[in-house]
């Protein structure tokens, strides 16, 4: 367990104690910015938000808090270290006990696919008992929540998932993290209502990994150099790419190809290291963009050391978590279920596998949800998503949430009838046409479309059953009276909003390099709590 002692976050944050007996300091374990959840020995930090996080501290001591980070002094039975701001100061300690840590830190972002390679990373390398990003514990009050738990003599390895929603909010998760590896999915089709465009994205992307450790890497596919903030990087760079791709200069290039597998549901993976050494790996079929994602994960596997032997044992057992591509047979039903968020390119990288999947099914029904975020461009992206979907005799769609009626628009325009269209204001509305219809089933959307409503009971139950169980949108810190609740107010991102499900910015789980086509990634993320756990994956 992680050990802080006074007189170090006390220089760290150049606070101040208050109510400290020098003679009696207390243990300080870890820490917790909810009032009501606090461990053994562990400190309240008092974020200020629509409601002062400082007019909880009390319950945070009654509830077993040993000490209290605040903005003021506080008379509530335990020391207080006074801080000029909570939050830098949290950020300020975690920036120096990740600098304690001499193993690895791997950081990942991305527009999407973040949590799934985490995952699979976290699984291919359990060996090194590494501490990993929890649910979607991945802005800035999530990031220091997780590097605070970094076990200095248990963890060989920190895997820690940075996201962002708009411009100039990297940097602070960079400073703290300052990764040896960042690995980078891709830059997508997210947040453009507040990045505008791509290529603004791609630059906050990029400020992760220039603020590496010494001698830091970034490692990415070859289509992240086309960006001049990542072409430009200063730190060395391991690049993944096609074997079929043209040459081009990296420090370290993985070549890479997909194969068909001797075993029914797997994809073999020829993957070599440039100028080195071959493996050979089989992963269960997901879609493109989440093997691209596992490309990734496996070639950082290779990086921090893990053995061939032992990654083609645990490639295996790779798989998308639960509400992110998972295929389940319902009573009357199968369902291929990718609704934890969705942004036009992992619409395009799900619609495009559920299309190589059910090309045999006599009937398909598409649930389209709206795909929030997208600022101006939330009309041509929604339209172009239903014009290039592709009808066969049988199909139908079901199109939900705001963006209905464009979706409806492009599938009209793409050759649908208005018969094989039903457009529901959101999904519970949708439930009962859901459960009378027999076939295959896709169901895809962005967050705030809750389209786990519309699921038939048994499906939900089996996907409560996975090792990552459904949450619902609003989370479960919805109603609180703590700071954590209140966070998102204050513009710091909330355990709501920001922390649990980060809303947009895990978009899916796909990373191909195209958008135009149908053939391209807060989040139900597994606990990492042991190998076991990181097995079921």
């Amino acid at each position: 367990m992680p050990f802080f002692k006074c007189d170090d976050i006390c220089a760290w944050t150049e606070g101040a104690w208050h109510n400290l007996n020098p003679d009696k300091k207390p243990e300080i374990r870890g820490f917790s910015i909810d009032s009501r959840k606090m461990s053994a020995d562990f400190a309240f930090v008092a974020l200020k938000g629509e409601r002062d996080g400082h007019d909880f501290a009390k319950d945070a001591v009654a509830n077993g808090a040993t000490a209290v980070i605040a903005e003021r002094e506080l008379e509530v039975g335990a020391p207080v270290l006074v801080v000029e701001d909570s939050l830098k100061a949290f950020q300020s300690i975690a920036k120096f006990h990740r600098l304690r840590f001499e193993n690895p830190v791997v950081a990942i972002s991305g527009s999407c696919g973040k949590t799934s390679t985490k995952e699979m990373l976290a699984a291919l390398c359990a060996w090194k008992n590494p501490l990993v990003t929890e649910k979607n514990f991945n802005n800035e009050i999530g990031v220091p929540l997780t590097l605070t738990r970094i076990d200095l003599r248990q963890n060989q390895l920190a895997i820690i998932e940075a996201g962002v929603s708009g411009p100039n909010q990297m940097q602070s998760l960079a400073e703290m993290i300052e990764p040896d590896i960042s690995i980078i999915t891709n830059a997508g089709l997210t947040h453009l209502e507040a990045f505008k465009e791509i290529a603004n994205v791609a630059k906050e992307k990029a400020i992760l990994p220039m603020n590496s450790a010494e001698g830091g890497w970034c490692l990415m596919h070859r289509n992240m150099l086309s960006w001049k903030a990542f072409d430009e990087l200063k730190c060395k760079k391991a690049v993944a790419a096609p074997a079929d791709a043209p040459e081009f200069k990296a420090d370290l290039i993985f070549r890479y190809t997909f194969a068909d597998s001797s075993q029914a549901g797997y994809v073999g993976l020829d993957i070599c290291v440039e100028g080195g050494d071959e493996f050979y790996f089989e992963i269960p079929e997901m879609t493109p963009g989440m093997l691209e994602n596992a490309v990734l994960a496996i070639a950082a596997s290779l990086m921090l050391g893990a053995r061939e032997e032992y990654l083609a044992l645990k490639t295996g057992l790779l798989g998308p978590l639960p509400m992110r591509g998972t295929i389940v047979e319902g009573e009357k039903s199968k369902f291929y279920v990718d609704c934890y968020n969705a942004s036009p390119t992992s619409m395009k990288d799900a619609i495009g596998y559920f299309q190589k999947i059910s090309k045999d099914a006599q009937k398909r029904l598409y649930i389209l949800g709206s795909m929030a975020e997208l600022g101006l461009a939330t009309h041509r992206h929604h339209r172009e998503i239903g014009s290039h979907l592709a009808r066969s005799d049988g199909d139908k769609v079901y199109v939900v949430g705001p963006s209905a009626e464009i979706y409806k628009a492009g599938l009209l325009e793409g050759g649908w009838s208005e018969s094989d269209i039903s457009v529901f204001d959101n999904a519970e509305d949708a439930r009962e046409a859901v459960q009378n219809f027999e076939g295959l089933i896709f169901v895809k959307g962005s967050r705030s479309c809750e389209l786990e409503k519309l699921l038939p009971e048994d499906v939900r139950e089996k996907l409560s059953d996975a090792p990552e169980a459904i949450e619902p949108a609003e989370a479960e810190f919805a109603e609180t009276n703590n700071a954590e609740d209140n966070a998102e107010d204050a513009g710091n991102g909330g355990a709501d909003d920001a922390i649990l499900q980060e809303a947009e910015e895990e978009d899916g789980d796909g990373c191909a390099e195209e958008f135009e086509d149908f053939d391209d990634d807060s989040d139900m993320d597994a606990s990492a709590e042991d190998e076991d756990e990181r097995e079921k994956i």
